[in-house]
């Protein structure tokens, strides 16, 4: 299995556990057509982030991946339309060993990694707007 399948197989786990509050791996049982999303190079850098939904969360899982001196990491945020503001979503790095939440300044660089995308995804539909 290659880095980039690891990561993919390791975001999958981290998804389905932080999902089961609202039954996802019950949901998955019964829906064995659900598509992940694949992990592949085209998400490298922040701006080709993607988004999967997930039944029952009322939101999801934004991601994208960053090359860093280690190997490649998978950035996720996860966020629900029943949170209140930003600082109820969850960071996660996904690397090829494993998942883990990011805490203090790392959390606080992703989050301002995320919300510049959605910055800039709304100036970009304003300005096709106008």
């Amino acid at each position: 299995m290659d880095e980039l399948q690891k990561i993919e197989q390791n975001f999958r786990e981290l998804i389905i556990e932080r999902s089961r509050f609202c039954e996802f791996d019950k949901y998955l049982e019964e829906n064995s057509d659900f598509e992940f999303s694949e992990v592949t190079r085209d998400l490298l850098g922040w701006e080709n982030r993607q988004h999967i939904v997930i039944p029952g969360m009322f939101g999801g899982f934004d991601y994208f991946l960053e090359e860093m001196t280690q190997g490649l990491v998978l950035y996720a945020e996860q966020s629900s339309r029943m949170d209140r503001d930003s600082s109820d979503y969850l960071y996660y790095a996904v690397t090829e060993r494993g998942s883990r939440t990011l805490e203090g300044e790392e959390r606080e660089a992703a989050h301002e990694k995320f919300w510049k995308m959605v910055w800039r995804q709304h100036e970009e539909r304003m300005r096709k707007i106008r």
